[in-house]
């Protein structure tokens, strides 16, 4: 008797399994989208999957940055000198717009150690255009000449919305107007 319930069972357990795959993969293509089996629905939209819509689909190609100009000059009140670099960027994506984002900025050494990060602490809204200007302070007097690059990401700095820029930059000297130079005619001159 028990071999009878035991080979009943083995067939059962043989003809459930593949009903049991069947349905199984038609609720996973159900769950995916509509399904309909010779025009009857079997699985409601209710039951498929949220369409998630794909914003930034290709990173670093929402905004266009263009390098405006860059510093690397010494601080006049503070020690260290300062890092600035401006630059106009294009919002290529629509749906950034008015949306927070940030900017980071790293300087390397001419060896392209990168020496000092910075960004902006809370981000900024994006618009379809305009300009921004990162700023920083570089302790080691040593430096004397960096590689500045900046980029464009999403508000928590970690997905690239723009190209880099780079620059390469000098330590120069800051303006102090004085009698001799103020009174200099000549314009756009260089420095004696």
């Amino acid at each position: 008797m028990n071999s009878i319930i035991f080979q009943s069972t083995e067939i059962m357990i043989q003809r459930k399994i593949p009903s049991f795959i069947v349905i199984t993969l038609l609720f996973l293509v159900g769950s995916l989208s509509s399904f309909t089996f010779i025009g009857i629905p079997i699985f409601s939209e209710q039951l498929s999957l949220p369409h998630i819509p794909e914003v930034f689909a290709d990173h670093g190609q929402e905004i266009s940055l263009i390098l405006n100009s860059g510093s690397f000059t010494p601080l006049t009140i503070d020690k260290g000198n300062q890092v600035k670099v401006l630059v106009s960027y294009t919002t290529n994506n629509s749906s950034i717009i008015d949306n927070m984002i940030n900017a980071v900025m790293k300087m390397y050494a001419l060896n392209r150690t990168a020496i000092k990060s910075t960004s902006f602490p809370n981000g900024f809204n994006a618009s379809s255009s305009g300009t921004q200007e990162i700023k920083t302070t570089i302790m080691d007097n040593q430096t004397k000449n960096l590689t500045a690059v900046v980029q464009f990401t999403d508000a928590t700095k970690t997905v690239p919305l723009s190209n880099p820029v780079h620059i390469r930059l000098n330590l120069t000297q800051p303006f102090t107007a004085t009698s001799e130079n103020a009174t200099t005619p000549e314009i756009a001159a260089f420095f004696p």
